[in-house]
């Protein structure tokens, strides 16, 4: 996948240096040629330039890459931008927000997902120790992870014993959720027909988990 990263502060440097590593193909763009500079070194490519100017992001290409991550702080740079990637066609965009006001805003202009870093950070480590058993096993599988999808067209209507997600994607439906109602089903039973304003959590290998988000 293509991904770009839009701002080179902390959060965003970090989520870039990460993809990277998880083998994915980065852009970065930000105006600091010192900032610039140092992720040069982990990601496919690193632009020094304005965000704010509709020019420069359309040089970037953003219309074709999977994802765009905006992570600049400054409430009316994150706004402008985040209006001229939707004009531009992004397919989708992350943004950082630093309250729940400035989140509120770029969700009404375009984001598709807002995070705050600060607060989903503390909510994580009030979890860690919460249940520090079961955070703690985690860890021990790198190649696993928990992914949240949309199910695919060709999954709407059938039923888990049909799609058979086990024996031909390696994957395991731990939950299931009504994004309108928010009705939540665990260990859902192989008879259950799958609807379209579902959500599915599954567990398995990475790799396996991005075959089926490409279906998406």
């Amino acid at each position: 996948m293509k991904y770009v990263v839009i701002g080179l502060g902390k959060f965003g440097f970090y989520l870039a240096q990460k993809l990277a590593e998880e083998g994915q193909d980065v852009l970065c763009l930000d105006k600091d040629e010192t900032l610039v500079e140092e992720i040069s070194e982990y990601v496919s490519e690193a632009v020094v330039g304005d965000a704010t100017k509709k020019e420069v992001l359309k040089g970037l290409g953003v219309k074709e890459a999977e994802k765009v991550i905006l992570a600049i702080g400054d409430l009316a740079a994150s706004i402008l931008i985040t209006l001229y990637l939707r004009e531009l066609g992004c397919k989708f965009i992350l943004a950082k927000a630093n309250d729940e006001d400035h989140a509120r805003i770029l969700s009404l202009v375009g984001a598709h997902r807002v995070v705050i870093p600060e607060k989903d950070s503390a909510i994580k480590e009030a979890q860690v120790l919460v249940t520090p058993n079961i955070v703690d096993f985690l860890p021990l599988l790198p190649d696993f992870s928990v992914a949240k999808i949309e199910p695919p067209p060709e999954f709407i209507g059938k039923s888990f014993k049909e799609l058979k997600l086990r024996s031909r994607y390696h994957v395991y439906v731990i939950a299931i959720r009504n994004k309108h109602t928010g009705r939540l089903i665990l260990l859902p039973s192989a008879d259950h027909i799958i609807e379209k304003d579902e959500e599915l959590y599954l567990l398995g290998r990475k790799e396996d988990l991005r075959t089926i988000s490409k279906k998406t």
